[in-house]
């Protein structure tokens, strides 16, 4: 889950506006590390067994995390974001009185900005019933079920990152709903699919990686990240290339909105423009596939399911309600039409969300010319505070497809946030 930042791009892309990272081992500084004790298992007892099967939750790969429920050792359950991109596991700061006396701190970098966390000695953790090899012996703690639950309508109480999942030979079964933990010595891996050579991002960080990107290029790497809510990302030099459509592509690439990966075609494939060491693979894109993670063999296999994204539960559970502020809906659809012609206006927009706007307009352009003409918007919630904080939600529909899209306006008319929920795609062409 690597840091990042957006908004109205969070109109249309809740994996660009949602994404949190590099935490523990990737974003400490050399003096936060040097008093903390050296890499081993924390649990001895974990060799003794692998955890049973983890049911995977039915918005994951579809506009929510991934999420499970860890256990500490007096049974209290943790509901936890698992993040292949988090450099370290992370549990809520609720907890640090469990935790006993603070090692020590360091800062960490995330969408909400640099924060500095605690470390502490790690508990027991337990999953599917089994107990939990972690390398090194501190865990962080930060302000998690604060700043994540409201976006994954759920309590979220922690990360589980690399330094957990490392140990271990995970599958994800998107399409059964399970997540299984197997034997990597002994599975039949003939029916996995196509295998790929688990890579370090880079010679500083040494987090999972695949040496192509989406643009269908072999050689740059891209992290792969459970914990980014988009198909992923590109480096400004390929983001720029994949959204040129004015230059043909050759040696195997695409150009939005397609995918290339592994050789194969990816239709209606979203990513969002980072300036980072590297590309991206997210958990859209992971969700369309068996994918299993064969971190002891530093191997990760794709057996693909899906040709374009996964639906979104969450859409058929909006119905339409009358829509009482007609003037508001056409206002909306106004904004939103000036989004795709790149006509903005910052009267209709805080100036926090303004200023935001401004720094992300080219990933706005390039998502929103994918949808294609808006044909609807059909009001499906409304609340407020006071009337000064109204909320909206709407079915917004285009030709390509149709979004849940929440959106807050504060006094008089101007935009503060915009999240989109879900999104469903009309059938892709292979």
């Amino acid at each position: 889950m690597k840091k990042s930042g957006r908004i109205p791009a969070c109109l249309f892309n809740a994996g660009i506006f949602l994404n949190l990272l590099l935490l523990c081992s990737c974003a400490t500084e050399p003096s936060a590390c040097c008093s903390l004790p050296p890499d081993v298992s924390i649990n001895p007892d974990a060799h003794r067994s692998l955890p049973a099967d983890v049911p995977i939750n039915q918005d994951a790969g579809r506009g929510g995390f991934l999420m499970v429920t860890v256990q500490l050792e007096n049974g209290q359950e943790l509901p936890m974001i698992l993040d292949t991109g988090g450099g370290g596991t992370i549990l809520d700061e609720s907890l640090k009185r469990k935790l006993g006396k603070t090692l020590g701190t360091a800062p960490m970098h995330s969408y909400f900005g640099i924060s500095t966390n605690n470390f502490y000695t790690a508990p027991k953790l337990y999953l599917g019933g089994a107990p939990l090899l972690m390398t090194g012996t501190a865990i962080a703690t930060w302000d998690v079920k604060k700043r994540l639950s409201s976006f994954e309508h759920r309590r979220v109480m922690g990360i589980l990152g690399i330094d957990v999942l490392e140990h271990y030979c995970i599958q994800m079964d998107f399409a059964a709903g399970k997540m299984r933990f197997l034997d990597d010595q002994h599975a039949d891996k003939s029916t996995w699919g196509k295998a790929f050579p688990i890579v370090p991002v880079n010679d500083q960080d040494s987090r999972a990686a695949i040496a192509e990107n989406l643009l269908g290029l072999q050689g740059p790497h891209s992290l792969i990240d459970s914990g980014w809510l988009g198909d992923g990302w590109l480096m400004p030099k390929y983001f720029q290339l994949w959204t040129n459509s004015a230059v043909v592509p050759t040696n195997g690439e695409t150009r939005s909105p397609d995918g290339v990966f592994g050789g194969e075609k990816y239709p209606l494939v979203f990513l969002s423009e980072e300036d980072w060491p590297s590309d991206a693979i997210g958990l859209n894109f992971l969700a369309r596939h068996l994918v299993t993670f064969d971190f002891p063999n530093h191997t990760v296999y794709l057996q693909r399911q899906s040709i374009g994204p996964l639906l979104n539960p969450r859409m058929a559970a909006f119905k339409p309600i009358p829509d009482r502020e007609p003037k508001v809906t056409a206002h909306l659809r106004a904004m939103i039409q000036d989004l795709i012609d790149g006509t903005e206006h910052p009267d209709d927009y805080t100036a926090s969300a303004w200023k935001l706007l401004l720094s992300k307009q080219k990933d706005i352009h390039a998502f929103t010319k994918v949808f294609g003409d808006i044909v609807s918007l059909t009001l499906v919630e409304r609340s407020s505070v006071f009337g000064w904080r109204r909320s909206y939600s709407y079915r917004v529909e285009f030709t390509q497809g149709t979004m849940l899209v929440h959106f807050v306006f504060h006094g008089r008319n101007k935009l503060a946030y915009g999240h989109m929920e879900a999104v469903e795609w009309k059938e892709p062409a292979d």
